[in-house]
């Protein structure tokens, strides 16, 4: 019992020497999706920057015009001290006799992630990259998701509508409004300088398992209209939509990627759409679909900010 007595002490005390730690470290700095790359200005010039920037700047699928899935900011390694050691997101290269891939958080602020590749050549810390390229970047991704959700948790819009129409649990900014509620479907929507930031919530039994993109626009039909009478949204099929399956928190979803137009309006955009499956024996699905309307601006952070809010889903 004495012995158990120790041990329960030593945990609280080192877990509270930690957390004390943490606390007095500096807040992190750095926008959304922003990665400051550490690295000498030689490895940064030669090939190793361009496998960096070709992974991590390449373009996001789904968008109308070329957007990097990460804004890469270079720092070389000789001035990474001081502020530089706050950026909040870091992905440090070395050349080192320690070859691998590490991961730390909170090291020098907090929040904070950095992911350390090092290599004993500039040939092995490409190797590196490479075959652990999708553990990188999803770490990097994911990393984005979780902080872009911790800041949206500050200021929560409280209504309970998309709940009670759909069971579905969401959290989202108080910034975006309740714009149509019927049984079953939920829009919410953001204004922006440049236009609008939407996403409707929709539950519906389909025992002919139609292709999402039927559902999606049969949907838009019903319920997203247009600016004039008849008109509404539809799926662009010019740029093929990508489909893929992802997990969150262990339930299995579809997401489709592509672009929406409403024919004859100049009017188009990028959409998210995810689909999950919840009975099985009565073919009930819940879709949750995310579109932006922002001509002339950029819209990654728009669909971003769509897939954590997607992603914060509990049913």
């Amino acid at each position: 019992m004495k012995k158990i007595t120790i041990i329960y002490f030593v945990l609280v005390f080192t877990l509270s020497c930690s957390e004390s730690q943490q606390g007095l470290l500096p807040s992190s700095n750095g926008n959304i999706n922003n990665v400051s790359v550490v690295i000498n200005e030689e490895l940064w010039d030669g090939k190793v920057g361009e496998v960096i920037r070709e992974n991590f700047g390449r373009p996001i699928y789904g968008l109308p015009q070329i957007e990097p899935v990460f804004s890469l900011s270079h720092i070389p390694s000789r001035i990474f001290t001081g502020f530089a050691t706050k950026s909040r997101t870091i992905l440090k290269i070395d050349i080192s006799e320690t070859e691998g891939v590490f991961n730390f958080k909170n090291t020098y602020a907090t929040p904070q992630r950095i992911i350390q590749i090092t290599g004993k050549t500039p040939e092995n810390i490409i190797s590196n990259i490479n075959k652990n390229i999708n553990s990188i970047y999803s770490a990097l991704y994911l990393n984005e998701i979780q902080e872009k959700q911790r800041r949206i948790s500050k200021n929560l819009n409280q209504t309970e509508s998309v709940k009670k129409s759909t069971g579905l649990t969401l959290r989202f900014p108080s910034a975006y409004r309740v714009a149509k509620v019927d049984s079953n479907f939920v829009w919410i929507r953001k204004d922006i300088e440049t236009g609008s930031v939407n996403l409707f919530v929709s539950r519906y039994n389909d025992e002919y398992r139609r292709k999402v993109i039927q559902i999606r626009d049969s949907l838009s039909k019903r319920y997203i209209p247009g600016p004039i009478e008849g008109s509404f949204m539809s799926t662009d099929l010019i740029y093929e939509p990508n489909i893929e399956e992802i997990n969150i928190r262990g339930k299995q979803l579809l997401e489709t990627r592509g672009l929406w137009e409403i024919p004859g309006q100049f009017m188009a955009g990028p959409f998210l759409n995810y689909l999950l499956k919840i009975d099985n024996e009565k073919d009930e699905y819940i879709m949750l679909d995310g579109f932006v309307y922002s001509p002339g601006s950029n819209k990654r952070d728009y669909v971003f900010e769509l897939e954590a809010i997607m992603r914060s889903l509990k049913y």
